[in-house]
């Protein structure tokens, strides 16, 4: 018997916008999209490379002058800047991205919480559990962090007021104060919603210029120092995402395009707006809203099968059962 629902919401992909071509399924009676998701352009080498050469402030090789933190900052600025592109875009794989970030960053989160979960643990956390089942403190983070991606960024605030419900640890004090930050972020570029990108790169060496190798942490002294290195190496990860899903969710779109399929159109969209989906959730007996899911079960494996067959779903989880496909 497959799981319940549980009562957290899964996202749904950004409708799509105004005027864009679409075409229908082959013998079915839902349409999909036909035009590319959006022709996100790789990062120049240089930013890559900047971004990832050295550890903030130190030299990148004998005899080279002290960096002060201003290459850092310009490289941040190029990083973000493109970043900024792909997202006022309105892609429609942004759902994906946003979750793939939220995931990226829960990761991080559960290091700084030490319960140092992985991805497929947070993903069966997450889409797996029965309702009513305690996802433990990573799981809860992963949840927050979700919901942190899917508020308006003038609504986000709610959730650091849920995140200090959970207690007082330093790991919660500086989970807090980097989500604190990546809202900060948000409003200052006028991003509709927030994206944790701080957690990204918290655990990178070029945070660890304290005593011994230690992390320097938010609010310390020297921490200003390696801020932008930090947002430089966040930023071009999450470009980074953004690119390789940009160029899945056009073969996925190309091949949903090709199956009979009823409900294609609906099925496509949970795909398209979560880092994984388990096929029955897509069902309207496992949950799906009426006219936003699969009419059975059934219905929804074979079309995940269908579409991993043709390369353009990965099956993330090596489970022959319950499993999880995504981007």
């Amino acid at each position: 018997m497959e799981p319940t629902a549980r009562p957290f919401p899964v996202p749904e992909a950004p409708a799509a916008r105004k005027g864009q071509a679409r075409h229908g399924a082959a013998g079915g009676n839902e349409e999909l999209p036909s035009v590319k998701p959006l022709n996100v352009q790789p990062l120049p080498q240089w930013v890559i490379a900047s971004a990832h050469a050295r550890k903030a402030g130190t030299n990148p090789e004998p005899g080279a002058p002290v960096q002060d933190g201003r290459d850092d900052a310009f490289v941040a600025g190029a990083a973000l800047f493109a970043l900024d592109r792909v997202l006022r875009a309105e892609p429609v794989f942004l759902g994906a991205l946003r979750m793939r970030i939220a995931l990226d960053a829960a990761v991080a989160a559960s290091r700084l919480l030490h319960a140092r979960s992985d991805e497929a643990e947070l993903r069966d956390i997450l889409h797996l559990a029965r309702a009513g089942d305690e996802p433990g403190l990573a799981g809860r983070a992963h949840l927050l962090l979700r919901r942190f991606c899917e508020r308006p960024t003038r609504l986000a605030g709610a959730v650091l007021d849920e995140i200090r419900s959970l207690g007082a640890s330093d790991g919660l004090t500086e989970w807090l104060a980097l989500v604190r930050a990546d809202l900060a972020l948000a409003e200052r570029l006028g991003w509709s919603r927030p994206l944790p990108l701080h957690l990204l790169a918290i655990h990178d060496p070029a945070v660890r210029r304290g005593e011994e190798g230690r992390r320097i942490r938010i609010g310390e002294p020297g921490w200003e120092k390696v801020r932008h290195a930090m947002m430089a190496r966040a930023a071009v990860h999450a470009h980074r995402r953004a690119f390789t899903l940009a160029g899945r969710a056009e073969r996925l779109i190309a091949a949903a395009g090709t199956l009979r399929t009823r409900d294609g159109e609906a099925a496509l969209a949970l795909i398209l707006g979560d880092d994984c989906v388990a096929p029955w959730r897509m069902a309207v007996e496992g949950g799906a809203a009426p006219g936003k899911g699969m009419h059975s079960d059934r219905a929804a494996r074979r079309f995940c099968q269908s579409l991993h067959a043709k390369g353009a779903l990965r099956l993330l989880t090596p489970r022959p059962t319950f499993r999880l496909y995504g981007l």
